[in-house]
């Protein structure tokens, strides 16, 4: 189905699925970058554990976050299940690391070799500069559920639920909404997340285990058999379509996901600013704190 989203950019979207690019593949549907096949071989089937979310925002965001002690919906959604507030993988160069060293062990290579799955993280999914804006708000994922669970659940566990497959026009944005129990009527239609290893992403322990399928928006590099990134002339260099996965939080308008300001200054951190914009606010000339280690 097709839509116009709150930013005035059309997007295709599938309702309670996730769905992986040969499924989209498989619908036909009209983009040049999902059938491109002359993709160069990278990692495949890669898990990053993810531990922190982060919510990027503009100037005008922030005062909004910042005096309003949270986040909220600013403005009332066309239905109750779109007052969402949106987060998104924070995945740090460890984590990078630790992903790397385990596809290691899954493909039974042992051998010592130099770190090549930075070369191929390039997309905007992994990139430490913003499409939103220069403001972030980076929280550990078990922070934010517990505080989620304190404030809207009644100390109950929230659901967690396979929201939407949203395709643009090179990216792939998979979601998954958290609400409380008392708001399952509205949600009862989205599936729960299940823990299963062909799914996009699970929770295991309060992180996110997510496989993403296309890390990089160019692909710059290809993978040797011998574990090695070797550098693709600029004039052989693809693009393809890069995925990424939204996390969102129900607050229904009116109501603010509250934190300190202690919390919200603790969390926050300046991030370069990356084209092409997603909303209209203009990047701010800021000096640039350090990405997570």
């Amino acid at each position: 189905m097709f839509r116009t989203n709150e930013r005035k950019c059309p997007e295709l979207f599938y309702k309670g699925k996730h769905l992986k690019l040969e499924e989209l593949k498989q619908k036909h549907i009209s983009n040049k970058y999902l059938y491109n096949k002359w993709i160069p071989s990278k990692p495949e089937e890669v898990e990053f554990k993810v531990s922190n979310l982060r919510h990027d925002t503009n100037l005008q965001g922030y005062h909004g976050i910042w005096n309003s002690d949270g986040f909220k919906k600013p403005t009332r959604s066309d239905s109750p299940t779109r007052d969402l507030v949106w987060w998104s993988p924070d995945i740090s160069r460890q984590e990078i690391t630790i992903a790397e060293e385990q596809y290691l062990n899954e493909q039974e290579f042992y051998y010592e070799v130099k770190p090549f799955l930075h070369r191929f993280t390039s997309s905007p999914a992994f990139l430490a500069s913003s499409r939103m804006g220069n403001f972030r708000f980076s929280m550990p994922i078990h922070e934010l559920l517990k505080s989620y669970k304190q404030q809207f659940c009644e100390g109950q566990k929230p659901h967690i639920r396979v929201f939407e497959t949203v395709v643009y026009k090179q990216e792939v944005m998979y979601s998954i909404v958290i609400h409380a129990p008392h708001a399952q009527g509205l949600f009862s239609k989205y599936p729960l997340l299940r823990n299963t290893q062909d799914a996009v992403c699970e929770f295991y322990k309060d992180c996110i285990i997510w496989r993403p399928q296309a890390m990089s928006k160019t692909h710059r590099f290809f993978l040797s058999e011998d574990m090695e990134a070797i550098r693709i002339p600029i004039r052989d260099r693809q693009n393809y379509m890069w995925d990424n996965i939204g996390m969102a939080f129900h607050v229904p308008y009116g109501q603010i996901f509250s934190f300190s300001k202690e919390i919200l200054s603790e969390s926050l951190r300046l991030c370069e600013g990356a084209e092409p914009k997603l909303n209209s606010g203009e990047f701010v000339k800021c000096e640039f704190g350090p990405i997570r280690p």
